[in-house]
């Protein structure tokens, strides 16, 4: 009996054992340190999926793997080769964004998609530029984020273009002064509202500087502060996680005055949670649905892509909206596959080559990018949210096409 036991005790343990070889392989596939397949070609997700900016990042990640699901493969050389998206977890702090730019340094990826905010770009594309590998930025507006680094390539405006778009929208409303709100202990979230308040003061307005934290839910001491400076607009450079909050408590403490905020803002969170506290809100997007047929067809499209997976319609804030992040994220997608077709390569330093000089026709207008790595496509959307029809609507166009 006592052998039988040991028997099926050794049985278990070599099981075990074997197990755990098998999720040791299966992990170290997906991080792309095994040995890869010639025919697969693979394109590195670098995002934060914890942590603060999680919920923002979701929109991006959607738009990639809607891209993704209709492109899986490329052909190079009459041969056709699989795409792999390797998604890594910044966690939304400098810790992670180091290991994660690491790994996917180590997994020899052709590209890399992201990272949602801008702090979190900053931290890895040094090692990507170390490595020689193109990173393409989505939605991180600072221009902070890659001074002077040739590998970066930048697929929204800049906060200086946002900001300046903004401050000239609010003085043309005849607003006068404005309560600048920016996010504690964040340079970046610091020279965009610095950006806004320059502009602002150049035009003849005046403004009033105030701070809030990262994922900060009660407002109401800052709020006190911001009536008691009488002011009649307010910017606030945070994600629409903070501004949901921000704006109904602002309202039911009788600070009535229009609330701006950045590209962000144009999410599925803020437009599914509005209320008829949401009354004169105000940001500027690089994406409108109606803006031509080929935007009216990717927003139907990828609406409906959404809305077949319940988990989808969670990450994407509630509903099946096509948010500006979600569509900047396709073309980034698409971009890099034109490149790799343009190049004829899989090599990450010739797809650089090819994207410095590639044009091409996206869902979000036509993209090509300057010596610095920015877009060369500067359109502004002002959008408000429509209460009565509950969505978002295109109040002002505004184009520097260069």
């Amino acid at each position: 009996m006592k052998k039988a036991i040991l028997l099926i005790f050794s049985l278990c343990l070599v099981i075990g054992v074997l197990i755990l070889c098998g999720a040791i392989n299966n992990e170290f596939n997906i991080l792309g340190k095994e040995e890869k397949n010639e025919n697969t070609i693979y394109i590195g997700v670098y995002q934060p999926k914890t942590g603060d900016d999680a919920k923002g990042a979701a929109r991006e990640i959607l738009g990639i793997r809607y891209a993704y699901s209709l492109f899986p493969t490329v052909e190079i050389g009459g041969a056709t080769y699989n795409i792999e998206l390797l998604e890594v977890d910044n966690m939304s702090n400098k810790s992670g964004a180091a290991d994660a730019a690491q790994t996917l340094v180590n997994a020899n990826v052709t590209a890399v998609l992201g990272s949602y905010d801008s702090e979190n770009t900053a931290e890895a594309v040094p090692s990507f530029e170390k490595a020689n590998i193109p990173v393409i930025g989505i939605s991180c507006a600072s221009p902070l984020v890659a001074e002077k680094r040739g590998n970066f390539f930048r697929m929204c405006f800049t906060d200086a273009f946002q900001s300046g778009v903004m401050a000239n929208y609010a003085y043309s409303m005849d607003y006068r002064k404005a309560a600048v709100l920016t996010q504690t202990a964040d340079i970046y979230s610091k020279a965009a509202g610095k950006m806004f308040t320059e502009e602002f003061l150049r035009l003849g307005g005046e403004a009033a500087n105030f701070s809030f934290r990262s994922g900060q839910e009660n407002y109401n001491s800052l709020i006190t502060e911001i009536k008691d400076n009488d002011v009649d607009i307010v910017f606030m450079m945070s994600g629409p996680h903070e501004a949901k909050y921000f704006i109904e408590q602002s309202r039911k403490q009788g600070l009535s005055c229009p609330i701006m905020g950045p590209e962000n803002w144009d999410s599925g969170l803020l437009l599914s949670e509005a209320s008829f506290y949401s009354k004169d809100i105000f940001f500027a997007s690089a994406f409108d649905a109606d803006n031509d047929p080929v935007s009216a067809e990717f927003a139907k499209r990828f609406s409906s892509w959404i809305s077949k997976d319940k988990e989808r319609i969670k990450e994407n804030g509630g509903c099946d909206y096509s948010s500006s992040e979600s569509a900047l994220a396709y073309d980034a997608y698409m971009l890099v596959i034109e490149a790799i077709k343009a190049s004829n390569s899989s090599d990450p330093q010739i797809v650089m080559d090819a994207i410095r000089t590639i044009s091409y026709d996206g869902v979000t207008g036509k993209i090509t990018f300057g010596k610095d790595g920015e877009s060369g496509k500067k359109l502004a959307f002002i959008k408000t949210i429509n209460l009565r029809d509950k969505k978002f609507e295109v109040l002002q166009t505004i184009s520097t096409e260069r």
